[in-house]
């Protein structure tokens, strides 16, 4: 029990951890990532504490905040120029693959269902902190915001000027 516990801790470190900084130091994008991420752990904590079936594999609340997370993490994906959205949304859609094969199989254990969601967890956080490590320190106005529609116009200024 003591290592589950640990390693509950361990996580809710390195999500505060990750995405502060990348509500610090991030754009646009980082921000709206780490508030996704945050908000969906919040969610899946707070439900799982409250009910605790909802540790079963396949489970439609959690499946619904993972599908949640998907929508935003391809929003990011399609409305940015980053590209971290879209290894977190590739590392969601894992979640959902895992939640769903728990579920077909029965014989599944318990810990194998919450380690693979776990190590998706961390591979999310992880590209959010990659993202926010590249973003340089001196970025222009239209880098920070990330908007794809901003960065076309800036470049299209930039090619008349020429």
């Amino acid at each position: 029990m003591h290592m589950q516990i640990f390693l509950a801790l361990l996580y809710d470190v390195a999500l505060i951890g990750v995405c502060g900084w990348a509500i610090v130091r991030g754009g646009r994008p980082e921000r709206w990532g780490a508030l996704l991420l945050l908000s969906a752990s919040a969610t899946s904590s707070a439900v799982r504490v409250l009910h605790l079936s909802t540790w079963a594999p396949g489970e439609l609340v959690i499946i619904s905040i993972d599908c949640a997370v998907i929508a935003g993490f391809y929003w990011l994906a399609i409305t940015t120029i980053r590209f971290w959205p879209i290894w977190a949304l590739g590392f969601a859609m894992a979640n959902i693959f895992i939640g769903v094969a728990g579920s077909l199989l029965p014989a599944l254990t318990l810990f194998a269902y919450t380690s693979g969601l776990g190590i998706y967890a961390y591979l999310a956080l992880g590209s959010l902190a990659l993202g926010t490590l590249r973003l340089p320190r001196d970025a222009s106005p239209a880098l920070r915001n990330g908007s794809r529609r901003l960065w076309l116009q800036q470049q299209n200024e930039n090619q008349t000027r020429i």
